[in-house]
Formats: structure tokens, sequence, C-alpha cells
């Protein structure tokens, strides 16, 4: 039988430990103490509408230490990943000494193939122009825990870059992509949030951060952590480029050093950049931008829920001043219901004195009241001895006049308006008194 506790301590370690999404990468020399740094330094995330596996350049070169030459610092490079990579970017299978030395130190090894090198040189730096291929390519491969609640966790990757001259060229970056998801990660919100403004993303992208000790990667880290190369003096920055920036919406980015501009070379982009500070080791540089993409013209999601919430409020304010409105209309418009009688259907009619003849003090009922009457304006409750009420029927009557001539062009309308109104006191379910009274007004206009 499983131990509930042990169990529910597995599920909480998953919780805590869990890493953000896209944390950033580190590169290894090949020898402990590395007398040389990386610099420059690109990391471009290239965001798409589909949300779907993101392609993250990496350009760079190598700096050697000063009194050293690029001869000196000639040997293999290895970058730490945290995220699964899509797919190869070159034909071949991995190296099997990368898989077999995972394997030694406890891994599972997955997935694995190879990635395309290529290198840009100086003139074409931010021309957009494409990379230009090198014979060497770089091995990967995937890998996670063997055991344990860390093994949820899922895989990272442990690339493997051969020496090439290109690294040290002072004029040229040597150009690495890698496709990979879990970059962009759902933000947290509560189900209003989501209903108003649509399913929000954050995107996180850097350097130099091997996340919480329970990911694959910290072993490595901890193993081979004298030979992390830092980063140099040099310009280094990581870019985010979103794609379709007319249906965009950035809602916040940081930290503070990060900026926001439109693309000068892609139509219709937009880029955040961060830029990377120098370091002696590790230290962890992250660019999160939250996000979200819409369909149509506008964000209408917003527009939408605002108008429904809106009527809904018009709604409820209706159905609690339901009654006085129906008072409001049925006293100055004359609005009346079907099932009531003739005369309280005709708009302006008055009760007729023939129908308050009728009711008969101590003989006439409510029921014949509201048969000869309909539903009445008001109902009036008297506490005290009995079950005395009131109803209150209201009618309005208007009576033209003659015009009067003011000129040639113009004339005054007068009216008098007749305000009637019917009271019947019940004395239980009898009629016990009944008063009418009648209201004139002159109007013009």
């Amino acid at each position: 039988m499983r131990n509930p506790g042990r169990a529910l301590l597995c599920a909480v370690m998953l919780l805590v430990v869990r890493p953000d999404a896209g944390h950033a990468q580190v590169f290894l020399a090949a020898r402990p103490h590395p007398e040389f740094a990386i610099g420059p330094l690109f990391v471009v995330a290239n965001v798409r509408p589909d949300l779907g596996p993101i392609t993250v350049t990496i350009s760079w070169s190598l700096t050697p230490a000063p009194g050293k030459r690029a001869v000196d610092i000639e040997q293999d490079l290895f970058l730490m990943w945290p995220n699964e990579l899509v797919e190869s970017t070159a034909p071949g299978a991995f190296d099997p000494a990368l898989g077999r030395e995972l394997e030694e130190r406890g891994f599972t090894v997955g997935t694995g193939g190879r990635l395309a090198l290529g290198t840009r040189d100086q003139t074409q730096m931010g021309t957009g122009a494409p990379v230009t291929p090198i014979a060497e390519t770089a091995s990967f491969v995937s890998f996670s825990r063997r055991a344990g609640p860390a093994a949820a966790l899922g895989y990272s990757t442990f690339v493997k870059i051969p020496w090439t001259p290109k690294l040290a060229d002072p004029r040229a970056l040597v150009v690495l992509s890698l496709p990979t998801r879990g970059l962009v990660t759902p933000r947290p919100a509560t189900w209003f949030e989501e209903a108003f403004w649509g399913r929000r993303w954050v995107l996180s992208a850097g350097f130099g951060d091997l996340g919480p000790p329970a990911l694959p990667l910290f072993p490595l880290y901890f193993e081979y952590r004298d030979r992390v190369v830092r980063i140099g003096r040099e310009l280094a920055l990581v870019v985010a480029n979103f794609a379709d920036s007319n249906h965009l919406r950035i809602e916040e980015i940081g930290p503070a050093s990060a900026t926001r501009r439109p693309s000068r070379l892609r139509a219709g982009a937009e880029i955040v950049t961060m830029p990377l500070a120098a370091s002696e080791g590790v230290a962890a540089q992250m660019l999160r931008v939250q996000f979200s993409y819409f369909a149509g013209m506008i964000a209408w999601r917003p527009i939408l829920v605002s108008a429904v919430l809106l009527a809904l409020g018009n709604l409820a304010g209706f159905i609690l001043l339901s009654r006085d409105v129906s008072q409001f209309l049925r006293a100055r418009l004359h609005v009346r219901r079907r099932v009531e009688p003739e005369f309280a259907q005709l708009a302006g009619g008055a009760l007729p004195r023939t129908v308050a003849d009728r009711i008969v003090p101590g003989s006439t009922t409510e029921s014949d009241v509201r048969t000869l009457c309909g539903r009445p304006d008001e109902e009036h409750h008297r506490r005290g001895s009995g079950q005395r009420r009131t109803l209150v029927y209201r009618g309005t009557r208007r009576l033209p006049s003659p015009r009067r001539a003011l000129g040639p062009l113009s004339t005054v309308h007068h009216w008098e308006e007749e305000q009637h109104e019917l009271e019947i006191e019940l004395d239980g379910d009898r009629v016990s008194a009944v008063q009418s009274r009648v209201r004139r007004q002159r109007a013009s206009g």
C-alpha cells in the first residue's frame, strides 16, 4: 500500500521546485578555469502569434584574457539548456560519448541530434542577412533525472559545440539556433481576468539562470562549476522579437532596464531588449514579457465583456425598480394590461363615473372592484383593529381648448388636464368607503 504522506510530500516538492519556463543557458569550457569570456553575446527569441515552438538564436564570440591569443583557448564548448529541444537543425546522430557521459552520472538520456552552426561577420550584424553555414555541427542530448519527484520536471538539454577558429574571430559571430518549447507559459489568472482579457502569456528569456537544484542541470553545474565561462564586458543583449504587432498587446516588461520599440527591419514586428551585465560567475539575468495576441481589428473581448456587464447591470436595476417603472409608465404613458377593463386600456382615459357609482359601500367586494377597475395603481395597508386597506386608481384626461393666435405666423395651443383619483377603502373583503378626486390644470405650448 502506498504511503499517503510520502505521496503528499512528492506533490509539494513538485509544486515548490517547478521552474519558470525559459531559464537561460550557461556556457562551459572543456578545461577548468577558462581564460576567455563570452562577448559579444546576443540571445534572440522569436515569438509568433500561434505560440508554437520558439526558435532561440544565440550569436556570440570568445574574447581571450589579456595576454592570451586565440590559439591558447582552442577547446570545445558546452551549453547547458534547461528546456527540451523540439528537433534537429542538421542531419546526423548525436555524439555517443555525450550520452554515455550523462548516463554515467545517473541521468536518463532521451532524444538527441545535430544542430547547424553558422557565422555572421561584422558587416552583416543587425541587417537580417542570412547566416553563412560552416562545416562543423553541434551535438545535443536531452536528459532528465531517473527517479524521484524531480523526474517529473521534464528534460533539459546538453549541447556540445566543437572548436572552430570562428569562435575566436574578432570580426565575426558564431550563430546557433535552438528550436525549443517551454519559453512561453500561461500567466496565472482568475476566471474573471481570463474572461475579460483572454489568456495572457509570459515569455522568459535571458542568460545565467540554472533554475532550482531539482532540475537535472544543477548536478552538472555543481560538478563543472570551475568551467563556467563568464560574460565579458563586450556588448551583450537579450532580444524578444514579436511578430504581427498589429494584433499584439504587451502589458508588462521587466526588469526596468528593458526597453520596447518597433522593429526597424521587419514590418509589423515589436522588439523588447534587455542588456546583459558582465559577470564573474553564474548570475541570473532574465527578461520577462507579459503579452497576449488578439484576433480582428481591435481587442474585442474587453469591449464585449464590458457591454455584457453594463447590460446586466441595467437589467438588474430595471428589475429592482420594476414596480416604480410600471407605476410611472401607467401614470404618464397610460400603459395598461390587456386583461384590464376597456376604459383602463385607453390612453388618457379616466375612470368613468358610472363605474365609480357601481361601487356600493357595504355590499361590493374586493373581487368586484378588481373586476370593474382592474389592477390598482397603489395599495395601502393600515395597521390597527381589523384588516383595513385602500385601493387607489388614477387616470388622466386631456381636454383641448380653443387656440389663440399671437400673430400671423404663430398660435398658442391650450389644453386642460384632468387628473382623476379614486380611493376605495376596504374593511376585510368589503368596501367601506369610496372617495374620488379630480384635479384640473391648464397648460399651453
